[in-house]
């Protein structure tokens, strides 16, 4: 009997993961990504995913234009907070590196838990 190989991915084949948003008072669904900025904005809001993340808004737009920005405890936070490993993480970002993406617009709408109304 003879074992047919199994083919081996391809070093410059993407990696995709699929995450679920944080955790929010309406039902969520798990999206695909397959760079930084895509698994970034697949989490929520930038103010809610800043807050969780412990860097500030600002950071957030810098790390979803330029992944390359991105230092490694700030990665290893996120992929704490997604459930990812690091080594997936770094890969989604070095994928955006090697092929640049139109970053994703914030999500629209009130952030979550505001209750204040403007006229």
């Amino acid at each position: 009997m003879t074992k047919k190989a199994t083919p081996t991915p391809s070093a410059d084949a993407p990696v995709t993961v699929r995450v679920k948003p944080l955790p929010r008072p309406e039902p969520t669904t798990a999206t695909e990504c397959s760079t930084l900025a895509e698994l970034i904005h697949s989490l929520g809001s930038r103010a809610m995913v800043a807050e969780r993340w412990g860097v500030a808004p600002r950071t957030i737009a810098l790390r979803m234009q330029k992944p390359e920005t991105a230092s490694l405890e700030e990665l290893q936070r996120l992929g704490a907070l997604t459930g990812l490993d690091l080594l997936t993480v770094v890969k989604l970002a070095y994928h955006q590196m090697q092929n640049p993406i139109e970053v994703p617009t914030a999500h629209l709408g009130r952030p979550f838990g505001s209750t204040s109304r403007k006229a």
